[in-house]
């Protein structure tokens, strides 16, 4: 009986592993179908290409995700916009202007190539209204940088999507996916974790404003997630679990002698390293293993500073380090 179980188990693994090779394939394939799409002069014959070279909702939706994500550049200027007013008379009125200052912003989006969150999400909207698959946006909370831990903001920072496929939810964010800020310089770099997010990772950057996504991710109060630490790219990209702290901000005693971090997830051989950012030495851990996990235990830092935790030289997470009395 053993035997035919295994079996079984077995042959839904291989089949689990051949699909999934085969999604990947597939979805890899319309990327390098959309890097080929030039000079794309409007918003309806980006919806007529990819409507016409594409079959299934999934490879249409990779499709709008990846030509979003490597045409447009994240606007980080510094500048802020003057404030907008709109004079209504009912709900209706309201709805329709709002409706035409999206538009707006998704056109500009299109037509400069250049965007914050809201051109990011509505433009991916838009073409996802066109194309009849199902979806809508998701309003919330994100964290920009570590200076954030433990700051809880008074009005919501971010826009994202989620899309039904095969009536199933799947997560978006086409601005992360897009690439990231390195030292005030926006780098384009196609990032596909964030298409079809899973609900673990993208629990640790977004947190949603609507009760009903915030139940879907797990999430419980809004001041749990600000204090998190703050999760980088090669974070999200793991299978990496943080056992302790949870808590963003280490707040040391002067008794207090060293940090500890216990990860579960490591991969057999891979390095970890942290370096505080008031001195720039990179440090390496005293390693124990536990029953969960292991521990990671670095001297404190002097004064208080942020603790970047590197996995295989690459930065993961970031804390925010409070040294009592110093």
């Amino acid at each position: 009986m053993k035997g035919i179980i295994l079996g079984v188990f077995l042959i839904l693994s291989i089949a689990t592993y051949s699909q999934k090779n085969t999604k990947d394939s597939s979805l890899r394939r319309v990327d390098k179908i959309i890097r080929s799409y030039k000079n794309v002069s409007s918003i309806n014959e980006l919806y007529q290409r990819i409507d016409y070279d594409f079959d299934s909702e999934l490879e249409k939706t990779r499709a709008i995700f990846t030509w979003i994500a490597i045409n447009l550049t994240y606007n980080d200027s510094n500048v802020i916009p003057s404030p907008e007013f709109m004079a209504y008379y009912n709900d209706d009125s309201l709805k329709r202007l709002q409706g035409y200052k999206n538009e707006r912003v998704l056109e500009k989006a299109f037509e400069n190539r250049r965007a914050v969150c809201a051109g990011y999400s509505l433009l991916f909207k838009k073409m996802c209204d066109l194309m009849k698959i199902e979806n809508v946006l998701i309003k919330g909370y994100t964290k920009t940088s570590a200076n954030k831990i433990g700051i809880i903001p008074r009005k919501k920072n971010h826009v994202w999507n989620a899309v039904k496929v095969n009536n199933k939810w799947l997560l978006m964010d086409v601005t992360f996916g897009s690439g990231y800020n390195y030292r005030g310089v926006w780098q384009n770099e196609l990032n596909t974790e964030y298409f079809d997010c899973s609900k673990e990772k993208m629990k640790v950057t977004h947190f949603p404003s609507e009760i009903f996504w915030r139940e879907y991710l797990g999430h419980n109060k809004l001041e749990e997630f600000c204090y998190q630490p703050f999760f980088m790219d090669a974070f999200v990209k793991s299978n990496l679990t943080i056992i302790s702290p949870k808590n963003g901000e280490i707040k040391l005693k002067k008794e207090d002698e060293r940090i500890s971090l216990k990860l579960r997830g490591i991969k057999k051989g891979s390095t970890v390293l942290c370096m505080y950012s008031n001195d720039g030495i990179v440090r390496k851990p005293r390693i124990s293993k536990e029953e969960e996990g292991f521990n990671y235990s670095f001297k404190k830092p002097f004064q208080s500073t942020f603790l970047n935790i590197y996995i295989d030289n690459t930065l993961a997470v970031q804390y925010k380090v409070l040294v009592e009395n110093e």
